[in-house]
């Protein structure tokens, strides 16, 4: 059996998130259009930084129009690959 204990600071009264990843850590991640449906393709580290970051959004108190921006490899440097947007 595998736990998965995760803390973290709650910035959704300032409708803000934080991504928890590691500079040392490579995550890689890209979302690519495949014969019309759009494909996520990630390592592991990657989904791991995804799944703390929807947790938090599951969890927090965050407005109807709260998005996420996620670049490739969670890079500020490149281009915006997908949004995700939290709805009612």
């Amino acid at each position: 059996m595998k736990k998965f204990e995760y803390e973290f600071e709650d910035f959704s009264s300032q409708n803000r998130i934080e991504f928890d990843f590691d500079e040392e850590i490579d995550e890689k991640l890209e979302v690519v259009i495949e014969s019309g449906m759009p494909v996520m393709y990630a390592n592991k580290e990657a989904y791991l930084t995804l799944a703390k970051s929807f947790l938090k959004m599951a969890l927090c108190e965050y407005s109807s129009v709260f998005h996420l921006h996620l670049r490739q490899d969670f890079d500020g440097d490149q281009r915006e690959t997908i949004r995700c947007h939290l709805i009612d």
